[in-house]
């Protein structure tokens, strides 16, 4: 973590891992008929195995994926940056944000791929999952590097990261994404964190 060369470089290979996969999973909807059965009987199944939970927990936790519903919580982090003098982050936190809901829409409108039941909006990648996941990814990043105490630092961690878990989940839970879907958004939102990372650690030299 002190290696601040060393840490880029990893950074940069999360990147391209990330886009590599997104690129694979790309090419596999467009081209593979036969995934969309595959993912039918995963998700099939995943919700089989979620029916006895009640339905109001998935709808409750995929809100916190949407659009409008990310406002409040980037304004609060935001105002805690700024608050600190870390004005670039705070600025770099809703560009990304927001980039990662943007390049969702890019990618849903090329791909056209059509949801698991009838739906006005297309599915690959899930944008829920992206958003959520370059949002709270970068919050874990920032909480790891300027959250003193030991014990909240790790608590807030593990919450951002089951709750990004959570999310993703509920989409598959309310049958409104492939496991694909949701993989890809994850993928997309983690490429945004590290370059999210690579950028203020390159203004930070």
């Amino acid at each position: 973590m002190r290696d601040k060369g060393s840490g880029v470089v990893a950074n940069w290979n999360y990147v391209t891992i990330s886009i590599i996969i997104l690129a694979v999973l790309s090419i596999m909807v467009l081209y593979m008929p036969g995934l969309d059965e595959f993912d039918r009987t995963v998700l099939k199944s995943i919700r089989l195995a979620l029916s006895p939970f009640p339905s109001y927990i998935p709808v409750f936790v995929s809100e916190f994926g949407r659009a409008n519903q990310l406002l409040w919580p980037q304004i609060a982090a935001c105002s805690v940056l700024v608050s600190h003098g870390k004005y670039l982050k705070a600025f770099l936190l809703v560009f990304f944000t927001q980039g990662a809901f943007f390049l969702t829409g890019l990618m849903k409108n090329f791909i056209c791929r059509e949801r698991p039941f009838l739906h006005p909006e297309f599915s690959f990648p899930s944008g829920h999952t992206s958003t959520t996941t370059c949002f709270l990814g970068i919050l874990i990043y920032l909480t790891l590097h300027y959250v003193k105490n030991e014990f909240w630092r790790y608590l807030l961690t593990i919450v951002f990261g089951i709750w990004i878990f959570l999310v993703a989940l509920s989409r598959l839970w309310l049958g409104v994404h492939y496991l694909t879907d949701v993989i890809a958004g994850f993928f997309l939102g983690f490429l945004l964190v590290n370059l999210y990372i690579i950028i203020t650690k390159w203004f930070n030299r």
